[in-house]
């Protein structure tokens, strides 16, 4: 059941449960009914998260707005239980909004001389809210790659979550010690050569993990726009060699065609 507020609608965009039929109506050529049932679901949650974000009620109401638009004209027609919860692909979707409305903010600022007063306060609370939220998203997308990997490693038995996750926790440690740390956790002697070959094969899969779970965040998912969306959140030097791998793949697509 919902965890509902004293109005009966939830508070957070994580307490609302998908009504996965519902949305599956929203996305028929007759579905407008079912489009404002979830709208009047998701409306409040939605207006309070992008108010935590933006930081006052005009800039809330007004991304508020641009979500239903997006909405009713079928922006989330693709979602589908096998992609994942819609609540990642929602909170998806409102980060977007999120940055685009800073960057228009800090292209409608006046140019400041050197001579001129220290701006308002309420100006650097708004980048602080900014960078803040682009920490949030950039551990979101971290975690969900390491969480896949890991997945990975259960499914497969390759132990790439496991050898690399050791990495990221004693990052000082050169591969035999590293071999010796590993083996306590193993149960088994593995070398120096070994973790090597696993460091490389690791990195280079959540690399791949990691780039993936930007794209599908992104409604252009372009190798360019990837590549900026990863400079933006702070991720492309994890990803620049997945980013090169798929450029010369579309590449030799294209020139194969």
């Amino acid at each position: 059941m919902d965890n509902a507020n004293s109005h009966g609608a939830p508070r957070r965009i994580n307490e609302i449960e998908t009504l996965w039929p519902l949305l599956d109506d929203a996305n028929t050529e007759n579905g407008a009914a079912a489009k404002k049932a979830l709208l009047d679901r998701y409306r409040p949650a939605v207006f309070r998260y992008l108010l935590a974000c933006v930081g006052n009620e005009d800039g809330a109401h007004e991304l508020c707005q641009e979500f239903s638009l997006r909405f009713v004209r079928g922006d989330f027609r693709n979602a589908n239980p096998e992609k994942g919860r819609f609540r990642d692909l929602l909170k998806s979707a409102l980060y977007h909004l999120v940055i685009d409305y800073h960057k228009r903010k800090q292209r409608e600022m006046p140019q400041i001389s050197p001579d001129s007063p220290e701006p308002a306060d309420s100006v650097s609370s708004t980048f602080d809210s900014d960078r803040q939220f682009l920490i949030t998203w950039r551990k979101s997308l971290l975690n969900k790659a390491w969480d896949k990997l890991k997945e990975e490693e259960r499914q497969s038995g390759r132990p790439m979550y496991t050898v690399l996750h050791y990495r990221a926790e004693f990052p000082d440690q050169r591969a035999p010690e590293m071999a010796e740390g590993l083996a306590g956790q193993l149960g088994k002697a593995v070398t120096p050569d070994w973790v090597r070959k696993w460091l490389h094969i690791g990195r280079e899969k959540f690399s791949d993990i990691l780039m993936q779970e930007v794209k599908e965040s992104l409604d252009d998912q372009t190798p360019d726009s990837v590549e900026q969306e990863l400079i933006d959140v702070g991720l492309f030097e994890y990803c620049k060699g997945a980013l090169a791998a798929w450029r010369k793949r579309q590449s030799e697509g294209e020139a194969g065609a």
